[in-house]
């Protein structure tokens, strides 16, 4: 499987509501387990983007190279990240992959950007 390029981001994770709660009125709830495993989102903020003549150099932050990649998986496919926190995690890309404007002056260099995967139990 593949192993998503992109190595310089922060992230943040979002947890799905797992299982059922039923409101039964004054204070009182019924809370049911979840019956299968959470689906976790993970917003990545690229940074240090950039794109560069070839697909060779600076893969860890070569933005043609991610963009190869989303056209490879697009939101089909599964790939693994490398996730500092949680290890290596199968996921797919969660939404489209959007490239801001280039940075002026910069040389290909791109601000900051997300991108949005969602890990697939």
């Amino acid at each position: 499987m593949a192993l998503f390029p992109a190595k310089y981001f922060r992230f943040s994770t979002k947890y799905p509501q797992s299982g059922v709660r039923i409101q039964l009125g004054r204070s009182y709830q019924f809370d049911t387990p979840p019956e299968a495993p959470d689906q976790r989102v993970f917003m990545l903020k690229l940074q240090g983007m950039q794109y560069f003549d070839d697909l060779v150099t600076e893969t860890g932050r070569n933005m043609g190279v991610l963009e190869k990649f989303y056209n490879d998986h697009k939101l089909a496919t599964s790939f693994t990240l490398d996730h500092p926190a949680y290890g290596p995690v199968t996921c797919k890309f969660n939404r489209a992959l959007e490239i801001p404007e280039g940075i002026a002056g910069g040389d290909g260099l791109l601000p900051e950007f997300e991108v949005e995967l969602i890990e697939q139990p």
